[in-house]
């Protein structure tokens, strides 16, 4: 009788074991296969905009997975600009007359090409599978939400995104990064003052400046 209670003990002590082996490890990462869905600001189970781009065209994750900046009509933001919104399908642009049909863009798979309407000043759309990735607008007319446009000193873009740094590309041009989260407005430079203002899912469009890397 005390073996059979011995052998009883001993198996259950080997199935516990067994199981615990089979437990998640703690140090999974979000977005890693089978983990649990990140949390956004709000909190576990928010229900709140979720990132245009949970994992970008060039492979990489996004890094916080958090809302996207809102956008107005009369200001450039990292989310985009008016309609133009990061994520936008092409379909949905082209139904409402914001764009003509979308053209493939050279030598780049999976991407595509259009412009906005003159309106909202005529922005420069890239599109990876139907969603609108980054926007290059090239209207002095267009400000961003600190008031930045084409023609403004670096010392203004400095002082309206402290947070941002410096970009260099392949050619020694420089250009000003200032991040929201997974977004990200440009500033290409030319003679210290901006030439262009880029906006969109950010890790893509670093790239894309400094080593010539996508579309």
């Amino acid at each position: 009788m005390r073996r059979a209670a011995l052998v009883f003990a001993a198996l259950t002590l080997l199935g516990a074991t067994a199981c615990s082996h089979d437990r998640k490890p703690a140090t999974w990462q979000p977005g890693a296969p089978g983990s649990p869905a990140p949390a956004t600001p709000d909190g576990p189970g928010d229900t709140g905009p979720k990132p245009a781009f949970t994992e970008n065209p060039d492979g990489t994750l996004n890094r916080t997975r958090g809302p996207q900046p809102g956008t107005l009509a009369v200001q450039l933001s990292a989310g985009g600009l008016g309609p133009y919104k990061i994520g936008v399908t092409a379909e949905s642009l082209q139904a409402a007359k914001l764009i003509t049909a979308a053209a493939p863009a050279a030598g780049c798979a999976n991407y595509s090409t259009a412009t906005g309407t003159s309106k909202y000043h005529s922005p420069d759309l890239v599109f990876f599978k139907g969603r609108l990735l980054h926007l290059t607008v090239s209207s002095s007319a267009v400000k961003t939400d600190k008031g930045i446009k084409i023609g403004s000193p670096l010392a203004n873009v400095k002082g309206g995104y402290p947070n941002g740094k410096v970009l260099n590309d392949w050619s020694g041009a420089s250009a000003w990064l200032a991040m929201t989260g997974d977004y990200a407005l440009l500033f290409p430079l030319k003679n210290d003052k901006v030439a262009q203002v880029q906006a969109g899912m950010a890790e893509p469009m670093q790239f894309k400046y400094t080593d010539n890397q996508g579309c």
